[in-house]
């Protein structure tokens, strides 16, 4: 391959972030793509998500769906996540793995890679990948072990939806939270949009994970194929290319991170192309690297749903376990395994719940503590200013006498008053319900279950937004851990601790 100059970054990251991760491209050339993070830590954990929409129309193709997600990689045992494109593949990149001679970096090779099939990008994939072995000795050091391919659906609508930096109901929405709109965002057909034409990369807003055209501009192809829905889960049967988050040629109305159509891989005798479906990639690895990994994995396969903690009278699964081993029986030995699989699933699909349902409850706790805090600000204020007008600024001896209108009249007072007493009752009615949040939780869960869902939850909050939130979540576990060793109801100590994390 012929040499070539290193690319000016507007050909291939015209809006960069200090987060970037890049890869080498050949041809002096790069990609960059973004740290999907998933709030999982240990190889085997995952995390349900729903997928799709609840519109009824192309139900089959696009209803919501309950799926699971996960990330490939974990910097220094935290989070784990996957890699996926900052932008769509680009003519330019494409063209430096897959032909015999550098391209010229040049302003019309910066749009989005099209008219080729799925076969062509995955011939890409492994072109780039091989590269990307031969060149494992000038890779980043931050860069985890992995290789390129085209994104599963899972991986992209979790991606495209804003994965872990938005809240769950923002997840659930048609689009990624925007502040403008859609043509802000993404290219679709329409004189205020694309009109008709496919545009360079990277010149809209990002979603909230740093993505561009993740919506609009070129149709992306997936690496698994089209499955239909049925309801809660998806199809047995697997049909042609998917394509998702709509393109130039897609209209307003159509563009929706659940947005999916079916195209075939061959199109009469050819493989299927089209002017408006290009692709970008994800970067990822196998799951069993290794065999210290595979002694990881199956740790954690026994202890799932085995109800561990549990003592041994306690134990069902463990003394099912017991009795297997000492039933002769072929047949009844193997119904007891199949009783004990299906006992242990029922056990994880628990266990998981009840840790989505812990997570919920910090999180109210940690929004109560500062919405009473907010509220008491409220209280002070009006009772300092009640306080001012009754003791310093008005003749009590003219109250009785003055007009209706007059700031000091009894009327003024009485209405000062009042307001005074509903930010006082809603403060401690706000008050009541943080109290009883703790005595739930406390109440509900054992207190080793409730502080191993400390990190979680305060990676939700930090990712989607809520980091403001991080002190407060820090003070509700401390207040639900001193009330599990006291049993004593605090409200006032618990007040003035919210208070103060306002003030700093």
């Amino acid at each position: 391959m012929g040499y070539a100059q290193s690319w000016d970054s507007k050909f291939y990251n015209p809006k960069p972030a200090n987060d970037d991760v890049i890869l080498p491209m050949p041809c002096e050339g790069s990609l960059v793509m973004r740290k999907v993070f998933t709030p999982t830590r240990k190889p085997l954990d995952d995390v349900k998500i729903v997928l799709g929409n609840n519109q009824k129309e192309l139900g089959f193709a696009e209803y919501a769906t309950p799926n699971y997600i996960s990330g490939s990689f974990s910097d220094d045992g935290a989070e784990r996540y996957y890699l996926i494109g900052k932008y769509e593949i680009t003519a330019l990149q494409y063209q430096s793995v897959m032909n015999d001679n550098c391209p010229t970096a040049k302003t019309n090779l910066a749009f989005p890679i099209t008219d080729i099939s799925w076969f062509d990008a995955v011939a890409f994939t492994d072109k780039y990948n091989r590269w990307l072995i031969e060149q494992a000795k000038n890779r980043s050091k931050d860069l985890p072990k992995g290789y390129v391919r085209l994104p599963t659906n899972t991986e992209w609508e979790y991606a495209a939806r804003g994965g872990s930096k938005v809240s769950e109901s923002e997840f659930r929405e048609s689009k990624f939270p925007m502040v403008n709109s859609l043509e802000n965002y993404a290219w679709f057909s329409g004189a205020k949009s694309a009109n008709g034409k496919l545009q360079l990369i990277g010149r809209l807003d990002a979603n909230p994970l740093g993505l561009y055209d993740i919506l609009g501009n070129a149709n992306e192809m997936m690496f698994d194929s089209f499955r239909m829905n049925k309801l809660d889960r998806y199809h047995g049967q697997q049909g042609g290319m998917t394509v998702r988050g709509g393109s130039y040629l897609t209209p307003e109305a159509s563009i929706t991170t659940a947005f999916k159509i079916e195209k075939p891989y061959y199109d009469l005798q050819s493989a299927y192309r089209s002017k408006d479906v290009g692709f970008r990639l994800v970067y990822t690895t196998e799951v069993m690297q290794s065999n210290d990994l595979v002694k990881e994995l199956d740790k954690e396969w026994n202890e799932l749903g085995n109800q561990a903690g549990l003592s041994k009278d306690d134990n069902v699964v463990s003394e099912l376990e017991k009795i297997t081993k000492q039933v002769d029986d072929e047949k009844t030995k193997k119904e007891l395994n199949q009783l004990n699989s299906l006992l242990r699933s029922a056990n994880q699909a628990r266990d998981e719940q009840r840790d989505r349902s812990i997570q919920s409850a910090l999180q109210l706790g940690a929004f109560l503590c500062a919405n009473v805090s907010d509220l008491n600000a409220k209280f002070e204020y009006n009772n300092n200013l009640y306080e001012i007008m009754t003791n310093e600024v008005c003749d009590p001896n003219e109250i009785e006498t003055l007009n209706e209108d007059n700031m000091c009249s009894k009327v003024k007072l009485n209405d000062l008053k009042n307001v005074l007493n509903e930010s006082k009752n809603s403060r401690d009615f706000i008050l009541k319900y943080y109290s009883d949040t703790i005595v739930n939780t406390a109440t509900n869960y054992e207190k080793d279950t409730i502080n191993n869902q400390s990190k979680p939850t305060q990676f939700i909050l930090e990712n989607s937004g809520k980091a403001n939130m991080s002190d407060y979540l820090k003070l509700y576990f401390k207040h639900i851990n001193k009330y599990i060793e006291s049993g004593k109801i605090d409200r006032a100590n618990w007040l003035e601790t919210c208070n103060e994390i306002k003030g700093k």
